[in-house]
């Protein structure tokens, strides 16, 4: 079977895509194939993709960088769903960890038909990213990190943008059990907000992969790492990770990057497919500082006179 991975990428991100793809199809058995189709944000990554041939269907977006630009290329991969074949959305910075990983996804979601949706969750509260406060996005439900989407439901109608100035008050229990919130809470509206209401709305079974922090005496690849990261689990054993932030950090040059890719190469046991920074990444780094250093100290100067 096809397994077609819908990516959104940019010029800052492209590296972590060439890792990605060196990554499925390393791990991906030999019963199924993985086809990239991916979604530019602007016309430099999409100009270097059909250069080196580097996906099945190259998409360029006008809609640029951040995180409603992000949001309209997932939406257009929904658009551009392949019929009869699962279909991923994935962020860039999200490694297999499973040598043939995708074995227990199609039993699961092909041979058993268990799942219309399997997916990544989001920490739950109190988590290093989510806080404690009253205002959280959903929980125990698949986001738009890393899911999976099953030939035999119908997603074309699913939204998934961002509406970050509003939010919906948990006011009672149904909407305390569509979002997993306590009542007196709300839910933030960042991108894919609107899944948990298209999969009660259309009965989807779903399947929301265990999520655990590099903190956690549970984490076995991650273990030791920024708590910033992701290990997912699929019961019990480390299926994905996810680094977050690819738009920003620069791929195995930030020390954050640096920190995940290491974490992950080593429990894969060192590959020879790994992705490393290249020396023309590095003098790209240098003047990116070079010009961030400059505008800062222009800025500083400037401020008395304002």
């Amino acid at each position: 079977m096809n397994l077609n991975v819908h990516v959104t990428v940019s010029r800052n991100s492209l590296r972590y895509f060439v890792y990605m793809r060196a990554n499925y199809d390393a791990l991906t058995s030999t019963e199924n194939s993985v086809r990239f189709h991916v979604y530019c944000l602007d016309r430099q990554s999409a100009l270097i993709l059909r250069r080196d041939n580097s996906a099945f269907a190259i998409t360029e977006l006008p809609y640029g960088r951040g995180s409603w630009g992000h949001a309209q290329a997932i939406e257009r991969a929904i658009q551009s769903i392949v019929p009869a074949e699962i279909n991923i959305i994935a962020d860039s910075d999200v490694v297999l960890l499973m040598k043939n990983w995708d074995k227990p996804l199609v039993e699961a979601m092909i041979e058993k038909k268990s799942y219309g949706i399997v997916g990544t969750r989001l920490e739950d509260i109190g988590g290093f990213s989510s806080g404690d406060g009253k205002y959280q996005q959903y929980k125990k439900k698949p986001t738009t990190t890393w899911m999976a989407l099953s030939p035999f439901h119908d997603f074309s109608a699913l939204q998934v943008s961002p509406d970050k100035k509003n939010f919906i008050e948990v006011t009672d229990e149904d909407l305390a059990k569509l979002y997993n919130l306590p009542t007196g809470f709300f839910v933030v509206k960042d991108t894919g907000w609107q899944i948990p209401s298209y999969l009660d709305d259309r009965k989807i079974p779903y399947f929301a992969l265990d999520i655990v922090k590099p903190t956690s005496t549970e984490a076995k690849a991650l273990k030791g790492t920024n708590p910033y990261h992701d290990e997912i689990q699929w019961n019990g054993a480390p299926y994905l990770a996810h680094q977050r932030g690819s738009m920003t950090h620069r791929f195995r040059i930030d020390p954050l990057s640096v920190d995940f890719y290491d974490a992950c190469d080593s429990f894969l046991g060192n590959p020879g497919w790994s992705v490393q920074a290249t020396s023309s990444d590095r003098i790209h780094a240098r003047l990116q500082d070079v010009v961030r250093f400059c505008r800062k100290s222009a800025s500083m100067a400037l401020k008395p006179f304002r």
